[in-house]
C-alpha cells in the first residue's frame, strides 16, 4: 500500500503545471500522510536548529541503528540534503568501509531509486529547487521511502546548567545556564537531608525573557547541610516544552557571618523615588581572571584564602551587597564578560536592571553599566578604545616626538564606556553616565592624566549630538589617581601645566616638553575623598570616585566608608567577608 502511493505521488507530482494534477498530488500526499500515522511503527522524529544568526542548517535525526547529525548552509538547495539522507539510509548500518566499486555503484543506484521529500503543515510537497533556510522552516514532515519522520523546528532546548560551587545561607543563588530557542525557563527548587531520597518542593517560578522576574534563590539557615536542587524546564513562545529538564545540586554551607557592606546597607534600606533623585554606585569587582592566579593568591593576596578568592564564592558576596545599595545606576569595573552575561545581568534583571558590559581591548574583563529599568529610557551606548582617542587629538602629534610615551600610551587597553540615559517623566533631560578604569602601575600618573584628557575629549564631542537636550554627565571609575595627582587636578582645575612635576614621573625618556592639558568643565568628587578606597597590604589609597559639575546635581547622600579598624580585621582586602580589594563607593544626586 505505501509502495503504491510513493509510485503515485513521484508520479503525479510531474505534472504540477495542470491544476488538476496538482490537487491530486496534494489528496495523494494526505492520504500517504494519513495511512503513515496508522502504521506508527515507521513513524520517526528529527530536530531541525535554525538559528537566526547563523549561516547553517543542524538536522538532526534516527537511523534505527545510529543517531545522524548534518550541518548545511542556508542558501544551498534542499536537494542537496535530501539526497545526503538517503544515502545514509541505504547504507548498511553505516558500515561504508571496504565496499568495492561495484557496490559503490550500487550503493548510489540504491539511493536514487528512493524518493525523499519534505512535506508541510497542508500535506503538500515542498519543493526540492528551494534552499535550506527557505524549506526547513515550514516543514511539519520528511519522508524517506517507506520512513516519515516527524519534524521539530527550533525545539526549546537547555544546553547546559549547574550552581556555583559554593551556595551559602542567606546569599543568592544564580543558576549558570544556555539555552536555545526558549523564551521562559520552569525553576524548580527542592531540599533534601543528605541521607535521604525524600525531597520538598520549596519553590517554583515560569520566568518569561520578557520579565523582571528573579531567577535567584535565598537558601535559609535551617537548609545548611541539606541537599539544593534545582529543576529547570524549558519552553518556546508556544509555550511548547523542550527537551527533558536538566538538575543541578548542591550543598548549602554557612555564610561568612556580617560583611562590612552591611553597614553601608543601613543607609540604603530605601529605594529613591523623587523623579529627579538617583543613588549611583562604582565598584571595582577584582576581575576573577586576576584573582584566580597562582602569584595572586600566593604573592599579592596572600592573607586571604583561597576559597574566598574563588569567584564562586565571591560573586555571592557582590550580588548580596548590590542586592542592598537599592541604587538607580552602578557602574562595575574589572567586570568579567562570562560572568556578567551569566551572573551578573540575570540576577539583577529579577531586581528590576538591565545593563551593558564592554571589555577592555584584548582582554575578557572590562566595564558594565546596570540601570533600573522602571526609572531610565537608554537612548544610546558606546564605548571606546582611549588609545585610539588619543589619536584623534592635536596633543598627539606632539607625544608621537617622545616614543616611548607614545608607546606606553598605545599599549594600554583601557576604554570609555558611555551609557546615555533619559529619566522618565524628564524627556529634555540626557543623563550620560560615563565609566572607566584607568593604567594600574606605579610611577605613572603622566599616563593616566593623559587618559582622562583623552576620556573629557572624547565625552565632550559625543555630548554634541545632544545639543538641543540638558545633559548632565556622571565620570564614574577606578582612575587608580589618589587626590593630590594631576588628573584629579585635570578634573576639578581643569589644567595640568607644563611646568607640573607629573611630567617627570616616567623618567627622561618619557618626558615630552611643552605638554600641558587644559578642559574648560571644572569637576567635583561627589563621593568625596576618603581615606582609601583600595586596601591592600603595603598600599592604602583613594583611587575610585565619581565626579560631576556642582551646577548640574546636589548631594543629598554619601556611603560612609569602611574604617581600617573593619578592614584589618582579616588583615587587608579582599577577605571572608569583602569580595574585592576595593570598596564600593555610592552617593544620592539630586538634579538642579
Amino acid at each position: 500500500m505505501l509502495a503504491t502511493l510513493n509510485k503515485v505521488v513521484q508520479a503525479i507530482s510531474r505534472y504540477n503545471a495542470d491544476r488538476k494534477h496538482q490537487l491530486l498530488a496534494a489528496t495523494a500526499s494526505k492520504l500517504f500522510l494519513s495511512t503513515n500515522s496508522i502504521i506508527h511503527h515507521k513513524m520517526r522524529s528529527a530536530v531541525v536548529r535554525i538559528p537566526p544568526d547563523d549561516s547553517i542548517v543542524g538536522i538532526d535525526y534516527d537511523l534505527g541503528f545510529k543517531q545522524r547529525y548534518l550541518q548545511r548552509d542556508k542558501d544551498e538547495a534542499v536537494s542537496r540534503v535530501l539526497t545526503r539522507i538517503k544515502l545514509s539510509h541505504v547504507d548498511q548500518k553505516g558500515k561504508k568501509k571496504n565496499r568495492n566499486r561495484d557496490q559503490q555503484q550500487q550503493h548510489l543506484r540504491d539511493a536514487n531509486s528512493m524518493q525523499a521529500f519534505l512535506l508541510d503543515q497542508y500535506g503538500n510537497r515542498i519543493d526540492d529547487n528551494v534552499t535550506n533556510g527557505e524549506a526547513w522552516p515550514q516543514a511539519k514532515q520528511l519522508v524517506v521511502g517507506d520512513l516519515t519522520y516527524v519534524i521539530d523546528v527550533n525545539p526549546p532546548n537547555i544546553l547546559s546548567l549547574r550552581l556555583p560551587d559554593i551556595v551559602m545561607d542567606g546569599f543568592p543563588v544564580v543558576p549558570m545556564l544556555t539555552t536555545e530557542f526558549t523564551t521562559s525557563i520552569k525553576y524548580q527548587w527542592f531540599i533534601r537531608s543528605t541521607d535521604s531520597n525524600e525531597e520538598t518542593l520549596i519553590e517554583s517560578n515560569l520566568v518569561s525573557d520578557d520579565t523582571t522576574q528573579i531567577t535567584a534563590f535565598i537558601p535559609k539557615k535551617e537548609y545548611i547541610g541539606r541537599i539544593l536542587k534545582l529543576v529547570c524546564t524549558s519552553y518556546n513562545e508556544q509555550h511548547t516544552q523542550g527537551s527533558d529538564p536538566l538538575i543541578a545540586t548542591a550543598t548549602v554551607t554557612p555564610g561568612p557571618g556580617v560583611c562590612p557592606f552591611e553597614t553601608t546597607h543601613l543607609y540604603t534600606k530605601k529605594r529613591l523615588t523623587d523623579p529627579d533623585c538617583y543613588r549611583i554606585v562604582s565598584y571595582n569587582l577584582l576581575a576573577d581572571t586576576y584573582a584566580s592566579t597562582e602569584h595572586t593568591q600566593k604573592v599579592i593576596f596572600p592573607y586571604c584564602p583561597s576559597y574566598a578568592l574563588n569567584i564562586d564564592y565571591r560573586k555571592l558576596l557582590i550580588t548580596r551587597e548590590l542586592y542592598g545599595y537599592n541604587a538607580d545606576i552602578i557602574c562595575l569595573q574589572e567586570c568579567d564578560k562570562t560572568i556578567f552575561n551569566h551572573f551578573y545581568a540575570p540576577f539583577m534583571k529579577g531586581l528590576g536592571f538591565a545593563g551593558v558590559q564592554n571589555s577592555k581591548v584584548k582582554n575578557a574583563e572590562g566595564e558594565a553599566i546596570l540601570y533600573r529599568i522602571n526609572r531610565f529610557n537608554v537612548i544610546d551606548h558606546q564605548y571606546a578604545s582611549i588609545a585610539n582617542t588619543l589619536k584623534t587629538l592635536e596633543i598627539f602629534q606632539q607625544i608621537c616626538r617622545c616614543p616611548a610615551l607614545k608607546d606606553k600610551l598605545m599599549n594600554r587597553n583601557s576604554i570609555i564606556q558611555i551609557l546615555t540615559l533619559q529619566p522618565k517623566q524628564m524627556e529634555n533631560i540626557r543623563l550620560i553616565v560615563v565609566n572607566t578604569h584607568f593604567y594600574y602601575k606605579h610611577n605613572a600618573s603622566h599616563i593616566r592624566a593623559i587618559q582622562g584628557y583623552c576620556m573629557l575629549k572624547y565625552v565632550e564631542e559625543y555630548c554634541k549630538k545632544y545639543s538641543d537636550y540638558d545633559v548632565r554627565i556622571l565620570y564614574c571609575g577606578d582612575f587608580n589617581s589618589h587626590p593630590k595627582t594631576a588628573f584629579i587636578k585635570l578634573m576639578t582645575s581643569g589644567l595640568v601645566e607644563s611646568s607640573h612635576s607629573v611630567w617627570h614621573e616616567g623618567g627622561q625618556e618619557e618626558f615630552c616638553e611643552n605638554l600641558s592639558l587644559q578642559n574648560n568643565q571644572k569637576h567635583i568628587s561627589f563621593t568625596g575623598y576618603p581615606k582609601f578606597t583600595n586596601f591592600v597590604v603595603g598600599f592604602v589609597e583613594c583611587l575610585d570616585y565619581i565626579f560631576g559639575q556642582p551646577e548640574h546635581f546636589q548631594v543629598e547622600q554619601v556611603f560612609p566608608c569602611m574604617s581600617e579598624e573593619t578592614a584589618k580585621i582579616y588583615t587587608a582586602l579582599p577577605s571572608v567577608v569583602s569580595p574585592s580589594d576595593h570598596i564600593a563607593i555610592g552617593c544620592d544626586l539630586r538634579l538642579k
